[in-house]
């Protein structure tokens, strides 16, 4: 049927139906079109191709033999809305020469162009971004970046402290450890020095006299002794750190304990201190006799070392509810209030140590951490600078029946 026939029928169907009114636009251009794909059909003509009928530029979709083919017809309109169904873009078809043959184009930014190639269509495919919806997009995607990059910068930086951190407390233990094994060294020059020479001068005859002798002799005894602390000290600390020390538990009495561990230190120092020793009666612990010795020793030793030769230590021991508190005063130069946590680390030493050029190896405060830790009790400080210092060990109480 030609346009012609179309629109003559249309007018005769029109008065019959006694509403006469002029065709439709698209009706018309699709009656024009199959005429001209009637006349198409007789030659050579390509599979997919756009021919323009009354204004309206159409798709003709060629199918089937040569000889019996069958065409599909749809206005480019009525295939980009099938094509175009995505929220915030336009979609344009555009011939081969750039012009527009469906489709709006005024959307915002540079258009996305699909060749007629990728979709075997005869036209180019433009699509664009809508009105608005670019500027939510844009800001869409780039709210993304800011939260991407603040966290990978935050995620830089955690990563930086962390590292710097760890180096930091490296260097920090490799510089102790140093310390230690130089501490330790000159522990142990200082006992093997004093005997070696005294035993020097027994061996060649040197001594002016048998006091002088005995004198020699005594000294050896105590060299030996203090050497023998030094090892045991170490050993001990070895073992308490791996886990391997045995506790023997039994209960006993924490006052005769602190009494009888002063008396044997105070008479170590010849009398050249006096350590006052007062408490209460039948302060009932369980505990490691030979282990809490241990640990009221490095306190009495330290109390002893950083206080000046005519001052007192004190040591006490009282009922303090379910607990039983046995403290060690002395009247030495105190500690910072930022070495008091600190000072109970393996290795680390206070600065009252290289004020009084005080040797020591930095184990003794650890080792009474972990001996009063394993017998379920804690040890306080409670510290002055140019006052003094009192560590208290609180260890559970026991009853008895």
């Amino acid at each position: 049927m030609s346009r012609g026939q179309f629109e003559f029928y249309w007018e005769e169907a029109s008065r019959l139906a006694g509403r006469p009114e002029a065709p439709d636009a698209a009706r018309v251009a699709l009656a024009e079109a199959a005429a001209t794909a009637a006349a198409l059909a007789a030659g050579p003509h390509d599979p997919e191709q756009v021919i323009h009928a009354a204004g309206f530029p159409m798709l003709l979709v060629w199918r089937g033999p040569p000889d019996h083919p069958t065409v599909l017809m749809a206005t480019v309109d009525s295939v980009l809305r099938q094509v175009a169904t995505g929220e915030g873009v336009d979609c344009a078809a555009l011939d081969g020469d750039g012009r527009n043959l469906a489709g709006p184009r005024n959307g915002q930014g540079h258009p996305a162009l699909r060749s007629a190639a990728e979709f075997h269509i005869p036209w180019t495919l433009a699509v664009t971004a809508r009105p608005g919806s670019a500027d939510a997009a844009m800001l869409g995607r780039e709210r993304f970046l800011r939260t991407a990059i603040a966290a990978m910068l935050l995620f830089l930086l955690s990563g930086t402290y962390f590292i710097a951190r760890a180096i930091r407390r490296e260097a920090q233990v490799s510089r102790l450890q140093s310390d230690f094994v130089s501490a330790v060294s000159h522990e142990f020059r200082s006992p093997l020095t004093s005997m070696r020479q005294l035993s020097e001068i027994l061996a060649e005859g040197r001594v002016p006299s048998d006091e002088r002798r005995q004198l020699y002799y005594e000294t050896l005894v105590g060299e030996t002794k203090r050497l023998e602390r030094l090892v045991e000290t170490l050993l001990h600390f070895g073992r308490m750190e791996a886990g391997a020390h045995r506790y023997q538990f039994r209960e006993l009495d924490a006052g005769q304990l602190a009494e009888q561990s002063a008396a044997a230190f105070e008479h170590e120092l010849r009398h050249v201190r006096k350590i006052e020793r007062a408490g209460e009666s039948r302060c009932w612990i369980r505990a490691d006799a030979d282990a809490l010795s241990v640990a009221l020793r490095n306190l009495l030793d330290n109390a002893v070392k950083y206080s000046p030769p005519d001052a007192g230590v004190r040591v006490e021991w009282r009922r303090a509810g379910r607990q039983v508190a046995i403290q060690v005063r002395d009247q030495g130069l105190g500690i910072p209030l930022g070495e008091r946590r600190p000072i109970f680390d393996e290795f680390v030493r206070g600065s009252a140590a290289a004020a009084l050029n005080v040797k020591g190896t930095g184990v003794g405060l650890a080792m009474v951490r972990q001996i009063v830790a394993a017998h379920g009790g804690e040890i306080r400080l409670e510290s002055e600078p140019g006052k003094g210092s009192t560590f208290v060990i609180l260890l559970p109480a026991v009853e008895q029946i």
